[in-house]
C-alpha cells in the first residue's frame, strides 16, 4: 500500500514538471531516437562552430551519400540571424564579431550570375534523392538576405546591401532555369531544394522562411520589387496551406505529406502566428489556431493522445527518478530516527 502512494505521488509530481519542461526536455530523447533509427526528417546533423564563430555541418553518410564536412550558408545565415539577436540582450563584441565574420562569409560564397545571386550548392544533400547537382535554395537566400539587414545595421557597409539587392533579383529566376522559383497562377514558390529537374519537395517552412527573409530586408530597403516578392510568396502560400493540414490539428512537412514531428509543428505554428502578426491576415490565424489546438493541452494528455514515443518515455523516466528519490529520503529519514 505504502508503494502504491508513492508511486501515486511520483506521477503527480511528474505530470506536474513534465508540464513546464516536457517540451524542451523532450527533444533530447527524440534526438536519440531519431540517431537510433536513422530517420531523415528533422535532420538532427551536428553542428560546430570555428574558431570565428561561423558554423560548419557534419552530414552522415546517407544510402546515396558520403560523410562530408561543409559550411552551408543557411546555417551560416541562421547563426548569423541568431548572433543579432543576441546582441540585443547582450551587447559583446565577440557576439558582433560572430555576426560579422559570418555576413562577410556569405559576402565571399555568393554565386553571381547576369545581373542576380544565388547560393549553389555543389554537394548532394542527404535528404531528397530527387534533387540532383548542383542544387540552390529559396530558404537561403531569405536567411542570407536578413542576416545582411542584420549586418547592414551594425556596420553599415554597402557591400551587405549590394549583396541582398542581388540575392533579391534571384528571386525572380524561374526553376527551370536555374533558379528557385516556381513561377505559377496561384503564386510563386520559392523552393528549399531546388533545381531544374523540378522534383523538388515543396518544403513548407522553406518557403515561408525565404518570403520572411524577403519581407525583413524590405524594412531596411523598401523596394517596390521585393514587396512584389513577398505578395506573390503570401498568395501561393495561402493556396498551398490546406495541402499541408492533416485536418486533425497536425500539419505536413512536404509535399509529399510526411507528417511534421512535434518540432517542426511547433515551428511552422510559431511561423503562422508570425505571419499574422506581420500581416493581419485571418487565414494565418486560423492555421495558427488550429494548429497550436494540439500544442495548448496539458503535456501528459497530449503525449497520451498522439502516443508520442518520446514523450512517453521521457514521462515514465520521470516518474522512475521521481519514486527512486522518494524511496532513498524515505530510507535516510528514517534511519536518522
Amino acid at each position: 500500500m505504502k508503494y502504491l502512494l508513492i508511486i501515486l505521488v511520483s506521477i503527480l509530481l511528474a505530470a506536474f514538471i513534465c508540464e513546464y519542461r516536457g517540451d524542451r526536455w523532450e527533444e533530447y530523447v527524440r534526438t536519440t531516437l531519431y540517431a537510433i533509427r536513422k530517420d531523415s526528417i528533422p535532420n538532427y546533423a551536428k553542428t560546430i562552430v570555428d574558431e570565428k564563430g561561423i558554423p560548419y555541418v557534419h552530414y552522415a553518410a546517407g544510402k546515396n551519400t558520403i560523410a562530408v564536412d561543409e559550411y552551408n550558408p543557411t546555417i551560416v545565415s541562421n547563426y548569423a540571424i541568431d548572433y543579432f539577436e543576441q546582441l540585443h540582450h547582450h551587447p559583446d563584441s565577440t557576439i558582433r564579431n560572430k555576426l560579422v565574420n559570418c555576413a562577410d562569409w556569405l559576402l565571399n560564397h555568393i554565386s553571381y550570375h547576369n545581373g542576380y545571386a544565388l547560393y549553389q550548392f555543389d554537394w548532394k544533400q542527404p535528404f531528397y534523392d530527387s534533387v540532383g547537382v548542383p542544387w540552390t535554395s529559396g530558404m537561403t537566400s531569405g536567411r542570407a538576405m536578413e542576416a545582411f539587414a542584420d549586418a547592414y545595421s551594425i556596420v553599415p557597409s554597402a557591400r551587405y546591401k549590394e549583396a541582398g539587392d542581388a540575392l533579391l533579383r534571384g528571386f525572380y529566376q524561374s526553376i527551370d532555369s536555374g533558379g528557385f522559383t516556381y513561377k505559377e497562377d496561384t503564386g510563386w514558390w520559392f523552393e528549399e531544394y531546388a533545381d531544374s529537374s523540378l522534383h523538388t519537395p515543396r518544403i513548407l517552412d522553406g518557403h515561408i522562411f525565404a518570403l520572411l527573409g524577403v519581407w525583413k530586408y524590405n524594412q531596411l530597403t523598401k523596394q517596390d520589387s521585393a514587396e512584389f516578392i513577398v505578395q506573390q510568396g503570401i498568395k501561393a502560400l495561402k493556396y498551398h496551406l490546406p495541402s499541408y493540414d492533416m485536418g486533425n490539428g497536425w500539419s505536413y512537412y512536404d509535399a509529399y505529406q510526411k507528417p511534421t514531428d512535434k518540432k517542426y509543428h511547433q515551428l511552422l505554428t510559431g511561423l503562422m502566428k508570425e505571419l499574422y502578426d506581420s500581416t493581419h491576415d485571418p487565414i494565418f490565424n486560423s492555421y495558427y489556431t488550429k494548429w497550436n489546438a494540439p500544442l495548448s493541452k496539458p503535456y501528459l494528455y497530449r503525449i497520451i493522445k498522439e502516443r508520442n514515443r518520446s514523450g512517453l518515455i521521457l514521462f515514465m523516466g520521470v516518474v522512475v527518478l521521481l519514486f527512486a528519490l522518494i524511496i532513498i529520503l524515505k530510507n535516510i529519514i528514517f534511519k536518522r530516527r
